[in-house]
């Protein structure tokens, strides 16, 4: 997955995390992306509040023209 920092994505899943919960389709903006031990990490900032670090598989991208 190749996303720039400033990316709107939004969660592909329910995150559990240990401050709460974010919901599936939970919208937010890609902080930073990092890798660690062959996996790709990103800090997300979602629109609810949280900031979260999660795999790939938990976020996609969402299209300018799908936004609205």
């Amino acid at each position: 997955m190749s996303l720039v920092p400033g990316t709107r994505c939004r969660s592909a899943r329910t995150i559990v995390f240990p401050g709460g919960i974010v919901r599936r389709a939970t919208s937010g903006t890609l902080v930073s992306q990092r890798e660690n031990l062959g996996r790709e990490l990103f800090t997300v900032n979602f629109d609810s509040g949280q900031k979260l670090i999660l795999f790939a598989h938990e976020i996609e991208p969402v299209r300018d023209d799908l936004a609205a």
